[in-house]
């Protein structure tokens, strides 16, 4: 482990060795952090088929940026800062839409195991779940994804995002207040 800039961080020696050209170094780091780039794009994109993509480009951009690297954060807080860039930028040129929040857990999608009656309510639900969090601004929508299925802290938000901690703790309770909004008339009439 190497401490730089006051923060101990396992991964320094790896990226900088990335940097310098290392191949192996760069498989480490990919091994190491596929499967959560890979679940962050997913929940923010909700699209299997460009995962995989999305994915690959953030570490490319890993790969081409590792000598930019300067340890001023970790390394895990640079990466996800890309993830969070390539998924933004994403939403922006091709406007996907996201999985619900009930559709998803911290590790992936959990299967339905509901009853063929309850099919159809399920679907319903998550129809309009998925629909008002597609309807989330971006920023909101990321910092309710880092926060409540990659377990991420406050801190650890605004780091990524760029932002401050209040500006992190005001756009999750913006977040969850606009789907309050959309979800009470529903509740109301009996719709979910």
């Amino acid at each position: 482990m190497q401490k730089i800039y006051n923060i101990v961080d396992p991964d320094a020696k790896i990226i900088q060795r990335v940097g310098e050209g290392d191949k192996n170094a760069f498989e480490e780091l990919v091994m190491k952090y596929q499967h959560s780039v890979s679940n962050i794009v997913y929940r923010y994109i909700g699209d299997y088929n460009e995962v995989e993509d999305i994915a690959q480009e953030v570490f490319i951009k890993v790969w081409r940026n590792a000598k930019k690297f300067r340890g001023k954060s970790r390394f895990s807080t640079w990466l996800y800062r890309i993830v969070v860039n390539q998924c933004l930028n994403y939403r922006i040129k091709y406007s996907e839409r996201l999985v619900s929040l009930d559709e998803m857990t911290k590790d992936g999608i959990t299967p339905k195991s509901l009853q063929v009656e309850d099919d159809f309510e399920h679907e319903k639900r998550t129809e309009i779940v998925r629909k008002a969090i597609d309807e989330l601004p971006g920023r909101q929508r990321i910092a309710l994804i880092l926060s409540r299925f990659e377990g991420k802290s406050y801190k650890e938000i605004a780091e990524i995002m760029g932002v401050s901690l209040p500006s992190v703790e005001s756009l999750i309770f913006r977040a969850k207040e606009n789907l309050r909004k959309k979800f009470f008339p529903l509740r109301e009439r009996g719709e979910i």
